[in-house]
């Protein structure tokens, strides 16, 4: 009598077919990769983390026990799956990798000023010296490192208050290194730190950390949200460039907000003017990033701009304490924004030829205590500020929370930009 072969038994949890092995290989790899840079990286909040190692492992094993299945419906629904896992996974390894890229290329670049605030600015305000030098790439050398935007950007997150402070360039000031007097920009001929310094001695606030950017980073940061919007007071032609701007708001792509923030010739008022312009962009910039969905949508493009085009001496894990607090909560932040200004006169300065004089900026000593006095009300809250904030977020969370269940529709006779504020 013939003998019968037994017929092998199909696992009820791995696929017999090889195609569908490799599939899960690559799905396994894929998530190794992912939990590795994770764990580098640790920019993420767990909000976000927990969910999605949840979902990995959950599409994993459903993964495998549809191509485990003969049904042939079953297998393309496994294959569904494992293309949404590769998609999701393989974007979040591109984000982390960004991210990492990042970190690596300003811990290669970070300046010999001390970083070490010892601060936890989730909870604390600190501050942070925007220094724009007139350069397209990093490689001209220090001579010609001209600090053309000076900004003390004021960060509260008790109040979620952001307070920009913008310096003219030709400010007259004591340099730190000799005590002379020279226009601000011409600090950053002798480095950032000579900037830096003589902004701690000039003001008396701290700088907690800087940020160095070149007219690259401006471009590649606007272009990384997808643009910026502002308003001009007037219709104008650039000096300096094709671009003209028109009354009113203008959508600006990364070399048109260049433009507007550089140029001066094309106003009376100049180097003033200038100062303005330059507000308007920061401000777009930081309203687009952190009062909407822009971080999660661009986050890959922004940290490969951040970590090409800028210098800081922020740490790490400052930098991604900062990610994870503004991950975990995508709400509004109220940013404000002023400039010193003064009277222009003819002065000796130190690093030009001590036999004539040339422009400067005297700022005028009421405006200067002025934007003084608003820095440090920013940092220093009351208590009846704090427990606004707070309310304003409850009462935010709540209106977003009811706009969702009705499909993001603000209530009647309310603007989608009120419904959204707080």
């Amino acid at each position: 009598m013939a003998k019968t072969r037994k017929k092998k038994k199909q696992s009820p949890i791995f696929p017999s077919n090889n195609i569908y092995k490799i599939i899960l290989i690559i799905m396994a790899l894929i998530a190794i990769a992912f939990l590795a840079l994770m764990t580098v990286v640790k920019a993420l909040p767990t909000s976000i983390t927990m969910p999605l190692i949840a979902v990995m492992i959950a599409m994993l094993i459903v993964a495998c026990l549809l191509f485990a299945r003969k049904s042939r419906v079953l297998r393309i629904l496994g294959l569904v799956v494992a293309i949404l896992f590769v998609a999701i996974y393989g974007m979040g390894i591109h984000y982390l990798r960004s991210t990492y890229a990042m970190f690596s290329n300003i811990a290669a670049e970070s300046s010999q000023i001390s970083s070490e605030s010892g601060k936890d600015i989730t909870q604390e305000a600190f501050n942070v010296y925007i220094t724009g030098i007139d350069q397209w790439s990093k490689e001209k050398g220090l001579d010609l490192e001209r600090s053309d935007v000076n900004m003390i950007v004021t960060v509260c997150p008790q109040t979620r208050k952001v307070l920009l402070t913008s310096i003219p360039r030709d400010a007259y000031v004591p340099l730190h290194r000799t005590g002379t007097m020279d226009k601000l920009t011409h600090t950053g001929i002798y480095g950032v730190d000579e900037t830096i310094n003589t902004i701690q001695d000039w003001t008396g606030i701290d700088m907690d950390y800087y940020v160095k950017v070149n007219f690259n980073a401006c471009v590649d940061i606007v272009n990384a949200i997808g643009g910026i919007d502002v308003e001009s007071p007037k219709a104008f032609k650039s000096k300096i460039s094709k671009y003209k701007y028109k009354k009113g708001w203008n959508h600006l792509n990364g070399k048109q907000a260049l433009y507007y923030a550089r140029e001066r010739a094309a106003f009376e008022g100049e180097d003033q003017l200038r100062v303005r312009n330059q507000l308007q962009v920061m401000e777009a910039v930081l309203n687009k990033v952190m009062t909407s969905s822009t971080l999660l949508t661009s986050y890959g493009d922004i940290m490969k701009t951040l970590g090409d085009e800028m210098e800081t001496n922020m740490p790490q894990s400052d930098i991604e304490s900062l990610i994870r607090m503004q991950l975990t909560d995508l709400g509004a932040w109220d940013i404000q924004s002023q400039r010193m200004s003064g009277d222009y006169e003819m002065e000796v300065v130190a690093s030009m030829d001590a036999s004539n004089k040339y422009t400067v900026l005297k700022i005028t000593p009421s405006v200067f205590d002025s934007c003084i006095d608003a820095i440090k009300q920013t940092m220093n809250p009351t208590e009846e500020e704090i427990q606004q904030a707070i309310e304003n977020k409850k009462q935010a969370s709540l209106r977003n929370f009811i706009n969702s269940l009705r499909g993001g529709k603000a209530e009647e006779g309310e603007t989608e930009e009120q419904a959204n504020e707080g």
